[in-house]
C-alpha cells in the first residue's frame, strides 16, 4: 500500500484520565466484558478542543505514522491553531517524504557520519532530480524541503539528539521595501539545503507574468471582451456575477464566493457611485492571511446583486442549503445548484457537514467544461484561471490612475502615489508586488485599456445579460 492522507471530519482534543470530575464526559475502551471508562480531560496545551477536517498520515502498512500525526497535532497547539489548508499542506508534504523513505529504505532517523547519506541530503538531491524531470516546481520543492527540516525541528525541541548535523544553518541578507517605499535589509535564517534551491531571474523584458501570490497574467482588452462575451453565452448568472465581481474589485476567490446576502440587502442610494465593503478578520467575507481591507464596489454591480438575491433563481438553490443560519444574512451570496457553497469560510459552523470542504474546485471545473470550449469555439484560446482577473483589476486600475495623473515617468512623484492607491486597494503587503504591476506594463502592458471606459463596457453588458433573468 502506498503512504496516503486520511481526512477526518472532527478531531476530539482530550486526555483521558480516571478523575472524573462534574460534567466531564465519559469514555469507554476495550471489548465488550473487559471495558475501562475514563474521562474526557482537558488537555491544557491545546486552546481548541474540537478541530474540524483534520488530516492522518497513514504508513504504507495501513497504520498511523507516529512521529508524523504527533508533529502535526502540534500545530493546534497555543493561542492561534493552524488552519485547514496549512495542516493539508504539511500532511501532503510528509506524506511524499514517507513515501520516500520507505521506496529506498532508508530510517529518517538514522543520521550517518557521511554528510551526502543523510536522509535530508539524500532527499534535497531527489527534489532535485525532480525538477530537472520537469514534476515539480521551484517553490514546491523548497516547501517540501522546509516541511521535513519542520519535522526534524520538532523531533529535537522533544528531546531527539542527533549524532550529526542535518544541514548548515546560516544568514542571508535580505532586501525589501518598507510600508513606505524605502529600500530596506535584514538577516534571515536559512539552511544549505533550502539554499541550494536557486531562482533565477528572469531575464525576458517581456514576462507575461506578474508575481502577486502566484504567477498572474493579467488579461489584454481583447481577451478580456472575449471572456464578458463568452460569459454572457454560456448564461450562468452565478458564474457571470462572480466573474464581475472580481474584476471590478481585484477580489481573490475565497473572497468573492464567501460574500454574504447581508451586504446586498439595503437598496443602494442614486449618490452612491461605489459600496465599500470591509473583509477579513472580523467579518463574514474571508480574504488571505484575514488581512482587514476595504473592496470598492461599483454601484451597478451591487445593483445587480441585490437584485439577483430576491430572484427565484437564488431563493430555490437557498433552500436546497444545509446551511441554515440564525441569520439569514449570514447565507452565501453565490451557491451551486444543490445549494452548496462554492468555497467554504474557513470559520464556518457548518463546515463539520462535509467530509472535505469546497475549496473553489466547482469554479475550476466551470472554466474547464463551459468557459474554454466556448472560448474555443469563437476563436479564443487563452490560459485562464480566476485568479487572473485579480491580475487584470490591478492592471486596469494601474492604467486609469496613471491616465489620471498624466504619470508615465517612473520617476515622478505622482507615480509613487499611484503605486501606494493601488497597493491600498489590493491589499499588497510588500510595495515589491505592486511595483511589479509598473514594471509589467512598462514591459508588456502598454497597450492595456483604463479600468474606467472598461467597466463602462462591463456594466452595459450586466444590463443586457441581465434582462434574460428579468433582473430589472
Amino acid at each position: 500500500m502506498r503512504v496516503r492522507v486520511e481526512v477526518i471530519r472532527k478531531l476530539l482534543v482530550y486526555e483521558p484520565t480516571m478523575e472524573v470530575g462534574a460534567g466531564m464526559e465519559s469514555l469507554d475502551v476495550g471489548q465488550r466484558g473487559n471495558k475501562q471508562t475514563y474521562a474526557k480531560g482537558i488537555k491544557q496545551k491545546f486552546i481548541v478542543q474540537c478541530y474540524y477536517h483534520y488530516p492522518f498520515v497513514i504508513d504504507g502498512d495501513g497504520s498511523l505514522w507516529g512521529a508524523a500525526n504527533r508533529y502535526l497535532l502540534s500545530y493546534l497547539e497555543g493561542a492561534d491553531p493552524a488552519k485547514y489548508r496549512t495542516l493539508e499542506s504539511a500532511a501532503g508534504d510528509l506524506r511524499s517524504y514517507r513515501q520516500w523513505t520507505l521506496d529506498n529504505d532508508i530510517d529518517y532517523l538514522y543520521i550517518p557520519k557521511r554528510r551526502r547519506a543523510r536522509p535530508t541530503y539524500r532527499y534535497c538531491y531527489y527534489l532535485h532530480e525532480q525538477l530537472l524531470k520537469g514534476t515539480i516546481k521551484i517553490n514546491t520543492a523548497k516547501r517540501k524541503m522546509s516541511s521535513v527540516q519542520r519535522l526534524y525541528q520538532w523531533h529535537v525541541l522533544n528531546g531527539m539528539d542527533f549524532d550529526y548535523s542535518l544541514w548548515i544553518e546560516g544568514d542571508v541578507r535580505v532586501n525589501y521595501k518598507d510600508n513606505q517605499g524605502c529600500s530596506q535589509s535584514k538577516n534571515v535564517k536559512t539552511t544549505d539545503l533550502i539554499r541550494s534551491f536557486k531562482t533565477a531571474k528572469n531575464s525576458s523584458d517581456y514576462d507575461e507574468f506578474i508575481d502577486d501570490g502566484g504567477k498572474l497574467r493579467p488579461l489584454p482588452k481583447k481577451e478580456q471582451t472575449a471572456l464578458i462575451d463568452s460569459l454572457c453565452r454560456v448564461a450562468n448568472i452565478e458564474m457571470f456575477l462572480s466573474f464581475m465581481f472580481a474584476l471590478v474589485t481585484g477580489a481573490r476567490l475565497l473572497t468573492v464566493f464567501t460574500l454574504r446576502m447581508g451586504i446586498f440587502f439595503k437598496v443602494r442610494l442614486k449618490n452612491m457611485k461605489e459600496v465599500k465593503l470591509n473583509i477579513g478578520l472580523g467579518t463574514l467575507v474571508d480574504n488571505k492571511n484575514d488581512k482587514q481591507m476595504v473592496l470598492h464596489v461599483p454601484g451597478w454591480l451591487y445593483d445587480r446583486i441585490h437584485i439577483y438575491l430576491k430572484s427565484d433563481r437564488y431563493k430555490n438553490r437557498v433552500t436546497k442549503s444545509l446551511h441554515v443560519y440564525e441569520d439569514e444574512g449570514q447565507q452565501y451570496v453565490f451557491l451551486t445548484r444543490n445549494g452548496r457553497p462554492y468555497y467554504m469560510s474557513e470559520y464556518d459552523p457548518f463546515s463539520s457537514l462535509y467530509r472535505n470542504p469546497a475549496r473553489g474546485n466547482a469554479v475550476t471545473q466551470f472554466i474547464r467544461q463551459q468557459l474554454k470550449p466556448d472560448l474555443l469555439a469563437h476563436g479564443f484560446d487563452f490560459t485562464l484561471i480566476f485568479h487572473y482577473l485579480r491580475a487584470t483589476f490591478g492592471m486596469n486600475l494601474l492604467e486609469e490612475k496613471l491616465n489620471e495623473q498624466g504619470a508615465y515617468d517612473a520617476n515622478k512623484p505622482e507615480v509613487f502615489q499611484v503605486l501606494m492607491f493601488i497597493r491600498e486597494r489590493m491589499g499588497h503587503s510588500s510595495l515589491t508586488t505592486t511595483e511589479g504591476y509598473l514594471n509589467y506594463r512598462h514591459k508588456f502592458y502598454l497597450a492595456m485599456q483604463v479600468q474606467g471606459d472598461f467597466e463602462k463596457y462591463l456594466e452595459s453588458i450586466s444590463h443586457k445579460f441581465g434582462e434574460s433573468y428579468d433582473l430589472g
